[in-house]
């Protein structure tokens, strides 16, 4: 039986290689959409994430936007990393349809309650829908079967420091107040961060993008041109977002250690710095982060996935 899934997303190129991924991928079902400011301003993401879908054919995944600014800061957004529309300028058509009514946190907890602990919560932005929806909903964390989080640098290979700030990665930097919310929740959290999505062995590179520029289909066809986008102003274009769906797909690709997620949410030098002590907090599972990946295995995963009809 495949997963159900829903993505908690501000797309950012690497969210619609997740979201390609996702569709191509018949270990789950994506079943919801929820938006949220990160990369780019709320609007901005919410009709990206709809022009993906409807280039990928999957415009009956239910979108739904959510949280235009972080619990208790200023929106600050990444444009420029992901270019002026947040998705590298790529020629993608706009959807004909718009976003669904209703609001995110109650669409997260409606998915979660339907099938009590079988449902699985992607999130590969700020974590700011998913601390609305645990405080909103109370019942929430114990309702999910698992909650997936592209983010944190957790120190555990060379490659875990912060991309925002020395420390910090951007999805927790940009909102630390809701990491902290998540963190703190009975959830069972798998986390996906700079520590293994820096490995080099799991980005694109020139190599991979003549790969993908032989493919004919839409998928193929909009991940060549994020690619090339993305290998414009660096030497590779790395795949955070997918490898942290990767964990549903095959989750012997990683190594794991375990314990438990704290992050500081001072304003210093230290905010967004995410921490995995040993000691485990009573009311808490424990959180699992990945410690390592076997790179060439996901690219290829990746890359085959990309290239199917």
């Amino acid at each position: 039986m495949a997963l159900s899934v829903a993505l908690d997303i501000d797309p950012g190129i690497d969210d619609a290689l997740a979201v390609a991924l996702a569709l191509h991928s018949q270990e789950i079902s994506l079943d919801l959409v929820t938006t949220v400011a990160g990369n780019g301003p709320l609007e901005m993401t919410t009709r990206n994430a709809l022009r993906v879908l409807h280039h990928l054919g999957a415009d009956h995944v239910p979108v739904i936007a959510g949280a235009a600014k972080p619990l208790h800061a200023p929106f600050l957004g990444a444009i420029d990393y992901h270019g002026y529309d947040a998705l590298g300028g790529i020629p993608l058509e706009d959807s004909p349809r718009e976003a669904n009514q209703g609001s995110a946190t109650d669409a997260l907890y409606e998915f979660a309650s339907a099938k009590h602990g079988d449902r699985i919560l992607v999130a590969t932005g700020p974590l700011t829908n998913v601390a609305l929806a645990f405080q909103r909903h109370p019942q929430l964390p114990s309702v999910l079967r698992e909650l997936v989080i592209m983010g944190g640098a957790f120190g555990l290979t060379r490659y875990g420091t912060g991309n925002s700030t020395p420390v910090a990665e951007f999805n927790i930097w940009q909102d630390p107040d809701a990491a902290a919310v998540v963190f703190a929740s009975a959830v069972p959290i798998t986390i996906v961060g700079l520590d293994v999505t820096n490995d080099p062995t799991t980005a694109l590179d020139a190599d991979d993008l003549a790969h993908l520029r032989a493919g004919t289909t839409p998928t193929a066809r909009m991940a060549a041109d994020i690619t090339a986008f993305a290998l414009k102003k660096h030497p590779t274009c790395a795949l955070h977002d997918p490898l942290a769906l990767a964990v549903l797909l095959d989750r012997t690709l990683f190594g794991f250690a375990h314990g438990t997620l704290e992050v500081y949410t001072a304003a210093d030098s230290d905010m967004g710095r995410t921490i995995l002590s040993p000691d485990r907090a009573p009311s808490r599972p424990p959180g699992a982060v990945a410690a390592s990946v076997d790179g060439p295995r996901f690219k290829q995963m990746f890359l085959s996935r990309m290239m199917e009809n």
